[in-house]
């Protein structure tokens, strides 16, 4: 029998000899670090960055919610919470960036909704003159509010805490899914603004789109180009079981009842007309599984919703 020295050394070599390299110990180095933003564009972060400008308020929230705040120097306008993040100085300008505030801020990292940049022409045009690494965010679904929140994560050094905030995220909209998953589907119409003669709705591939129907809606719209009003004629052969209003755009009750067309709609029969704040039907950011609770609770009244 071989000693038990010669015996592992024995080992090694064989292994060795076959291509078998041993794992490398110790933590991996955190940078350089690619991901994958909304418009499919691969991002590679080569250092840590030091000033990050937020243009979208779900991802500046997001960065609060990761411990990664302190590298925020710049937001979008938009934000509502936290209180901390409205302390910092607005870089978006009749709704487009402000270049002249990014260009000052000195910016590493810039994360701009896709609104902003639609194409990679448009992204690789704003990456010039910023000086920056721009990242794409959806923002227009619960799985890409996710997908967004993991790569703060890698961008900022703080992976641990947005796979735990993207995890939470996951299983409080599980819950919601599940609480209404017995309920007949809600015919649904979403009013975002109210002119003569009748509303606009929503872009059926938006995110206000994604959490109707995972709070089990229909949207009975989705046929309707989200850039034309909807006549109030229209809205009333849509006949929804439920109208989701958005609060100080949308119609309310008292509107629909006084239009021949829209007072004998089952949601106005029903007085099934629910205002929502715009951050609710809009929310792409750590909040999301709270709006869709709360979508969820006005389309099913009668079920036990999570909150």
């Amino acid at each position: 029998m071989l000693p038990r020295v010669t015996a592992l050394a024995l080992i090694v070599l064989l292994c060795s000899s076959c291509g078998f390299k041993p794992e490398p110990t110790g933590a991996l180095p955190a940078y350089p670090q690619t991901v994958r933003d909304a418009l499919g564009r691969q991002v590679r972060i080569d250092t840590a960055p030091r000033r990050i400008v937020s243009l979208d308020p779900g991802m500046t929230a997001a960065l609060y919610r990761i411990g990664a705040e302190k590298l925020l120097v710049g937001r979008s306008g938009l934000e509502s919470y936290p209180k901390q993040s409205l302390h910092l100085p607005v870089m978006v300008t009749n709704g487009r960036p402000d270049l002249k505030q990014i260009q000052h801020a000195q910016a590493d990292v810039v994360l701009v909704p896709e609104s902003m940049v639609p194409t990679a022409q448009d992204v690789d045009r704003l990456q010039l003159k910023a000086a920056a690494e721009v990242y794409v965010v959806g923002g227009n679904s619960v799985s890409q509010v996710e997908n967004d929140i993991a790569a703060m994560g890698l961008i900022t050094n703080h992976a641990d805490a947005s796979r735990a905030l993207a995890g939470a995220i996951s299983t409080a909209v599980g819950r919601v899914q599940q609480s209404v998953a017995g309920q007949p589907p809600a015919r649904t119409y979403v009013d975002v603004g109210l002119v003569t003669p009748g509303t606009f709705t929503i872009d059926p591939t938006s995110m206000t789109g994604d959490l109707v129907q995972l709070a089990n809606g229909t949207n009975v719209a989705s046929e309707v180009p989200p850039s034309q009003p909807v006549t109030f004629t229209q809205m009333a052969g849509l006949a929804p079981d439920v109208y989701l209003s958005e609060q100080g755009q949308g119609a309310m009750l008292s509107d629909l009842r006084k239009h021949k067309a829209t007072r004998t709609m089952p949601a106005v029969v029903n007085k099934r007309v629910v205002q929502l704040p715009a951050s609710v039907l809009n929310e792409d950011g750590p909040r999301v599984a709270v709006a869709l609770a709360q979508i969820a609770k006005a389309l099913h009244p009668d079920a036990t919703v999570p909150q």
